[in-house]
């Protein structure tokens, strides 16, 4: 099975199953379903690029994605409080269905044209200070 040759429409009809193997992307699908917090529910389509197959899909109830765990913490909320976390959460717009990624920090860009888009973590949103690059 190829990546890139699958449709929507074969995403959208993907089957629910818990992971059966490791996975190293998650492919995000918007679903019809829009969650109590008025965003759009997503599922996840987990993907094993080493062995080319799907691993699992899960979610469909969703309305956040969460990196490394909720607030950055990873599997166990803070496990070690003396680190700063850096959490990434990506939700799904109601209406046109795009996705947004969210912080807690400022990101900043260096590169507008190039084929690999990088951001970069700023300052916290939490800093009171005014010097954020841009």
């Amino acid at each position: 099975m190829k990546l890139n040759d699958l449709t929507k429409k074969q995403f959208k009809e993907m089957e629910y199953f818990k992971p059966t193997s490791p996975f190293t992307d998650i492919i995000i699908v918007p679903t019809d379903n829009i969650h109590e917090s008025g965003f759009r529910c997503m599922k996840f389509v987990l993907w094993n690029a080493i062995k080319g197959e799907i691993s699992g899909v899960v979610g469909g109830s969703s309305d956040v994605l969460h990196f490394n765990g909720i607030g950055g913490w990873g599997k166990r909320l803070f496990n070690n409080p003396s680190q700063t976390p850096i959490s990434y959460r990506i939700d799904c717009l109601r209406r046109s269905g795009y996705l947004r990624i969210m912080t807690d920090y400022y990101l900043e860009v260096d590169d507008y044209i190039f084929s690999d888009f990088s951001f970069y973590v700023g300052k916290s949103v939490y800093d009171k200070s005014n010097n954020i690059n841009i």
